[in-house]
């Protein structure tokens, strides 16, 4: 099964966490291997000397007077010049072991106007807030994965109707979302993170019980539910009363 969904809403959680923190939106998340490990993932962009000066100023409001102090001082040296900060993934030929590999800051010339041991500084403490961003959306990115695949109690519905019954199942199917549609990205991001919803795909089925036969079904996608909602609050009508006219349709057998 493609992974489209789950990678959106890793990306798009790490771009919102990077612009929570103070990082510009020239700045986005990217994963290095979203079909074998979803959620490793590294900012990449750049930043000109105004934007580094900004974002180390905001970083620097929680710490202590004298650090912040001369981290502001060494961002400040780099105000009015051409001096850009690059932020991209770490190449190498085999895959990092530690996700703090996988970042890579880099400060051309930054000789010019600052010592080695600023700059070092200066580097280490954005790298810091990077890799703090990255294991966050590295392990939310379990629980992701985990709402958007069947529960260990994957059903939802068991109701029969004479002959007919109607059975609603998680189901491993791809849901529908991409990049682009950035609203309804935020609102499965806050549900399942913040709320313990449920993003996976739902299989409607209609069985004969007198012929033991599945007669329709279909697929629910793009709803979010949550454990022990009724089924009112999850069930798409459409795709009910398709599977139900197909099923209708299905030519009756003589025994």
């Amino acid at each position: 099964m493609r992974n489209d969904t789950l990678n959106a809403l890793i990306l798009r959680h790490g771009d919102r966490m990077l612009q929570d923190a103070g990082w510009p939106p020239c700045v986005d998340m990217m994963q290095i291997a979203p079909e074998t490990m979803p959620g490793w993932s590294v900012a990449t962009g750049s930043l000109d000397a105004a934007q580094i000066l900004a974002l180390v100023t905001h970083l620097c409001q929680p710490l202590t007077y004298g650090r912040a102090g001369l981290l502001t001082a060494s961002a400040r040296r780099l105000a009015g010049t051409p001096a850009r900060l690059y932020l991209y993934p770490a190449k190498g030929f085999m895959p990092p072991e530690k996700l703090a590999d996988v970042q890579t800051l880099h400060l051309p010339y930054a000789q010019e106007w600052l010592t080695a041991a600023e700059c070092d500084d200066l580097l280490a403490f954005l790298k810091a807030s990077l890799t703090q961003i990255a294991e966050i959306v590295r392990l939310d990115a379990h629980r992701l994965a985990a709402a958007l695949k069947p529960s260990v109690t994957p059903r939802l519905l068991d109701r029969r109707f004479g002959d007919w019954r109607v059975l609603a199942d998680e189901y491993e199917h791809e849901n529908w979302l991409d990049e682009n549609d950035t609203d309804v990205l935020d609102a499965v991001l806050d549900a399942v993170l913040v709320r313990g919803a449920r993003f996976c795909p739902i299989l409607l089925t209609v069985v004969n019980e007198r012929r033991e036969e599945i007669e329709a079904a279909g697929v629910i996608t793009d709803m979010l539910h949550f454990p022990g909602d009724p089924a009112r609050r999850w069930l798409d009508r459409r795709v009910l009363r398709e599977v139900v006219s197909e099923a209708r349709a299905t030519p009756a057998q003589t025994e």
